[in-house]
């Protein structure tokens, strides 16, 4: 007789995580050094593309201009100094980079354009000077800021596209609009869905799709005792109200409590590293990773002629 085989079938899935309740990283020192004409390098935005690294960010030269720039493609952060530092003629100041998949087209947006906000597309992205004539991607004001509306950022669930932005005034502001028409103008509409004291809620809001997870992540950078830091909040939709996670200078999402550098006291504005490079703005709670700005703890004066540059968080496991 013979006997019947058994098969034992492994199904193997992808592993999920929770997001955790508290952080702890091990940073990077910084990752790259603006190239001659430029003290300063912030504001990132990455994506993958073709499975290299590409970044734009915010320069500023040693007087008092702003402008922004990409990165050339590079395929490992240790490669990043030597990446060329590719400036962009018309400039795109905060930038926000991704790629607008019902319409297959990349979108960069960004601040101080002819309204609060504005957008460019592309098809090829690592072109720096690649991108279309501005359109309006926000055209409203708020009150009680110096700033205005600033850092804005984009994020898409299957019906709506969002955009959340700061006005260095303890508020986060949201708008949106279908995705069928997107990309587009926002309008002049915005709703406030936090509010704090300015030190606590000031800018670079971010927004992510955690993986796995019915969950949205969002970090704000702070004004602490000790230098600039994240705070995070989470919600299950990206109409909804938002819940704090962690919040405080002592135990944040990244700060210089728990950010493990050495060489910057400030954990300032970047973007967590996403794991698909579209409008969901997914990350993987498994690997998780923030390019940040930070500056010498020696480093003093006037805000744009702060040396900036870019650093690696990467969560301890």
């Amino acid at each position: 007789m013979n006997l019947p085989y058994l098969l034992n079938i492994t199904l193997i899935e992808a592993a999920t995580c929770a997001l955790p309740s508290t952080y702890q990283w091990t940073s990077t020192g910084p990752l790259a050094t603006p190239k001659s004409g430029w003290v300063s390098l912030k504001d990132f935005t990455h994506v993958v593309y073709n499975g290299q690294h590409l970044v734009y960010a915010t320069d500023h030269d040693t007087g008092s201009t702003w402008g922004s720039m990409n990165f050339g493609v590079f395929s490992d952060w240790s490669s990043m100094a030597s990446a060329s530092q590719n400036t962009m003629t018309a400039s795109a100041v905060a930038p926000t980079l991704f790629y607008f998949a019902p319409k297959s087209i990349w979108v960069l947006a960004y601040q101080w354009g002819s309204t609060a906000f504005s957008y460019r597309t592309s098809t090829n992205p690592t072109n720096a000077n690649g991108w279309s004539a501005p359109s309006p991607l926000f055209s409203g004001t708020i009150s009680g800021s110096s700033t205005g509306p600033i850092d804005q950022t984009l994020i898409g669930d299957s019906t709506n596209m969002y955009l959340f932005f700061a006005g260095d005034n303890g508020k986060i502001y949201r708008a949106s609009m279908a995705i069928g028409s997107f990309p587009g103008n926002f309008g002049t509409s915005s709703t406030v869905v936090l509010s704090d004291s300015s030190n606590n809620l000031f800018e670079s809001v971010q927004v992510y799709t955690v993986s796995g997870q019915s969950k949205y992540l969002m970090i704000v950078e702070a004004i602490g005792a000790n230098g600039r830091y994240f705070r995070s909040f989470t919600a299950t939709s990206l109409s909804g109200s938002w819940t704090a996670q962690a919040t405080s200078e002592s135990a944040p999402f990244a700060g210089k409590a728990n950010s493990g550098a050495t060489w910057t006291n400030d954990i300032s504005h970047g973007d967590l590293i996403r794991s698909n490079p579209d409008q969901t703005m997914t990350i993987d709670p498994c690997n998780l990773q923030f390019l940040y700005q930070g500056r010498s703890t020696t480093s003093s004066g006037d805000y744009g002629l702060l040396p900036y540059r870019p650093g690696l968080l990467t969560l301890k496991t």
